[in-house]
């Protein structure tokens, strides 16, 4: 059984992420249609919220509620509180939990940046300067190798129905419904981590600048391809069905 509290703080942390997605979503669709966004990650969607009005105060809810998500992960990977098991199946699941925890310990960790930092701050990736080239491309081709098995783990697991499985929705009512927006959502991210995974191999072996590319740059690099358009505005459209679902288990999800 799953405490009260526990089920709070989970449930805090689905609307955070789903947020992210959502705002991220929303600014690259508005790009692909030529209406005023730009193609968006994580970074991009925290300078947003920090633009609007009381944005200090989104960005320190934000940065708390991407915190609360870390440690639902976290409990979920050393406490197995919804009996996931200690099969080896289960220990591959359980530590996925934990790199969970510690990427979105890091955004909100940026998140928390953004609202002590001024627009003029540079706190780009400038420490890369401090590694040797040999050792930035076995890093970068390692990342990359990493993100394309995550992409296909992530299809799989959709079409499989596990991934999806994981969050209890059986039996509630528009259960079916959001599933289908899920299944959207997780191959639309499935789909982006790709082409981050390609940028990382392509840095590692081929460029010399190593520059660290994520999705704001992924969805630039389909704005850029002859069906650039219409593939951002799909794609965005899955990180918003992506965002919606997380912020629908906040109402949905069973903690059985």
């Amino acid at each position: 059984m799953v405490k009260q509290s526990l089920r709070t703080t989970a449930i805090i942390g689905f609307i955070s992420k789903g947020l992210i997605y959502v705002v991220v979503g929303v600014l690259s669709l508005l790009a692909a249609l030529n209406m005023g966004g730009q193609s968006s990650g994580a970074n991009q969607a925290f300078i947003f919220l920090k633009q609007q009005l009381f944005g200090q105060v989104l960005l320190m809810a934000l940065g708390v509620g991407l915190l609360c998500y870390s440690i639902w992960m976290f409990v979920r990977c050393f406490y197995d509180p919804e009996n996931v098991g200690d099969n080896l199946n289960s220990k591959f699941i359980r530590f996925g939990f934990l790199t969970t925890g510690l990427v979105y310990t890091f955004l909100a960790v940026m998140a928390f940046y953004h609202l002590f930092s001024s627009p003029k701050d540079d706190y780009g990736a400038k420490y890369l300067e401090y590694l040797g080239p040999s050792l930035l491309t076995i890093v970068f081709i390692c990342i990359g190798i990493v993100l394309a098995i995550q992409a296909g783990i992530l299809c799989v697991g959709v079409f499989r129905g596990g991934i999806l499985n994981q969050f209890n929705l059986e039996g509630r009512k528009g259960s079916s419904f959001i599933r289908m927006g899920g299944k959207f959502g997780f191959y639309s991210r499935a789909f982006i981590v790709a082409i981050i995974a390609y940028f990382f191999l392509r840095a590692g072996i081929y460029s010399q600048t190593h520059e660290i590319m994520g999705i704001q740059d992924a969805f630039s690099f389909l704005d850029q391809s002859s069906l650039g358009r219409i593939l951002m505005g799909i794609t965005a459209i899955g990180f918003i069905s992506y965002g919606m679902f997380y912020i629908l288990l906040s109402k949905y999800r069973t903690f059985e």
